[in-house]
């Protein structure tokens, strides 16, 4: 049987896996983001972002700790409150997991002149909040509660999440006035698959369209194996932005 001490010890290994949700950073995935006052973060939330994210060997050696530490502690603990940590500690390790730990700590570093918000996108495309709001703690905290919740499950609809983002840009896109939003963050593990286009030429030609006057930069990141690198970064380049490689 395990000590108390040894108990403890394995408790605040599992812990430090889960500092993210303290931690503050001015980048996202290396990208800055105080380049820019008025952000949207789109979000993949499809049903294989339930995956086990890939990653490499110092990774695979801090995943293999984190896991070892959770079990040992769920299984310390039993019960319902055993099961609650297993399952925390088995969902950091899929790609919406380690989505949410970049995501959450570039939230909780958004200066509080940033004006935010957060689209995640499956099947349906659902919007955290309807306009941009500012990036006060309470706000960020909302924000942080509402990526802990988000879930895996459904296609990937990147055509209307992006069509979401760009109403709220208003017509300024295509004026000159003042943007409604000037950076958009698209995360995806994959290949458009729902929506109102699935044709990756068809997206990239309604961006083009809404973003006539290149006005919004669109940074874009593919995670794991079946990303879709050629549509990701054509998205990035065609929109003066950044694809990055996960």
């Amino acid at each position: 049987m395990k000590s108390i001490k040894q108990v403890v010890v394995l408790f605040l290994i599992f812990s430090v896996s889960s500092c993210y949700l303290l931690k503050k950073q001015s980048d996202y995935y290396g990208m800055t983001v105080d380049s820019s006052k008025k952000i949207v973060f789109l979000v993949d939330v499809s049903g294989s972002m339930e995956g086990k994210a890939e990653t490499d060997l110092e990774g695979n050696i801090i995943d293999n700790a984190t896991n070892y530490a959770g079990n040992k502690v769920a299984d310390k603990v039993g019960g319902v409150g055993g099961k609650i940590i297993r399952n925390q500690t088995s969902n950091q390790l899929t790609k919406l997991g380690k989505a949410k730990k970049e995501l959450i700590p570039t939230i909780r570093g958004l200066s509080e002149d940033t004006y935010f918000t957060i689209i995640t996108f499956e099947n349906d495309v659902k919007m955290w909040r309807k306009n941009l709001v500012q990036a006060t703690t309470a706000n960020k905290n909302l924000a942080i509660n509402f990526l802990n919740s988000l879930e895996s499950g459904g296609g990937t609809n990147i055509h209307d999440a992006l069509e979401t983002a760009f109403e709220l840009a208003g017509d300024a896109i295509k004026e000159s006035t003042v943007l409604g939003v000037e950076t958009i963050f698209v995360l995806s593990d994959g290949s458009p698959s729902a929506g109102k286009i699935t044709d990756q030429q068809g997206i990239i030609d309604a961006v083009e369209t809404w973003n006539s006057l290149e006005k919004v930069v669109i940074n874009t990141i593919g995670l794991g194996d079946d990303k879709d690198v050629d549509f990701l970064t054509n998205l990035a380049v065609k929109n003066k932005g950044t694809y990055i490689d996960k």
